[in-house]
């Protein structure tokens, strides 16, 4: 008999590998649908249809207006005729330039009233007899409570009912007082006391104090006699 060859030794079958058992898929849970509750939805109101703006109606075209009549030409007036100039006489011609002279004096110095007025004068002004001047201003005042006085003809001046008179600042060798008579009427006194010629008026002179204290009582009479002349 044949002599049997040995068998091979079979080559080992390498193992097989494990196969991963696939995790079995879990059904997920199947969320339970809950079902919405419906919103109870509130009825919408419908916009009210706004409603078209009226058609504006169209302006009436305005009427033109009626042409004017052209004014009627004014007639030309007749030329006044001259009228012919009245007669002229010395005597007019004088009173029309002493009513102009007055009405030039009386705009270029104005009258100015009230004895605080007088006061700041008298304090101010600046004359050799000064203090003559005011010793005549209180002796006037004092003769009658009737005077009164302003700022005349630039100068403290005296009246009632009429001027008296004024002082005259210019005069500057004496304190110089000028008394207005309207119509002469009580210029009679004592001749020491008035000077001058004039119609309506007449003056007096005080050289100092001696002198104004020498005619003060027939001053005094003056002045009451004067404003008698003027209550009649």
């Amino acid at each position: 008999m044949a002599s049997r060859k040995p068998k091979r030794a079979a080559k080992a079958k390498p193992a097989p590998k494990p196969i991963a058992k696939k995790a079995k898929k879990t059904p997920a849970r199947k969320a339970k649908k809950t079902p919405a509750r419906k919103a109870k939805r509130a009825p919408a109101k419908k916009a009210p249809v706004a409603k078209k703006a009226p058609v504006a109606k169209k302006a009436p075209v305005a009427k033109k207006a009626p042409v004017a009549k052209k004014a009627p030409v004014a007639k030309k007036t007749p030329v006044a005729k001259k009228t012919p100039a009245s007669h002229s006489t010395p005597a007019r011609d004088a009173l029309s330039a002493l009513a102009q002279k007055r009405a030039i004096k009386a705009t270029l110095e104005p009258t100015t009233d009230g004895r605080d007025v007088v006061d700041a004068y008298m304090r101010d002004v600046d004359h050799p007899f000064k203090a003559e001047m005011e010793a005549v201003r209180r002796i006037i005042l004092g003769a009658s409570p009737k005077i009164s006085e302003r700022i005349k003809w630039n100068a403290p001046s005296f009246y009632y009912k009429e001027d008296l008179g004024a002082f005259n600042p210019r005069a500057t060798e004496y304190a110089h007082l000028i008394l207005l008579f309207p119509g002469g009427a009580g210029m009679q006194a004592d001749k020491d006391l008035l000077e001058g010629e004039h119609k309506d008026r007449r003056e007096v002179k005080f050289h100092g104090m001696d002198e104004v204290n020498a005619k003060k009582p027939a001053l005094e009479k003056l002045i009451k006699r004067w404003v008698a002349l003027r209550d009649r």
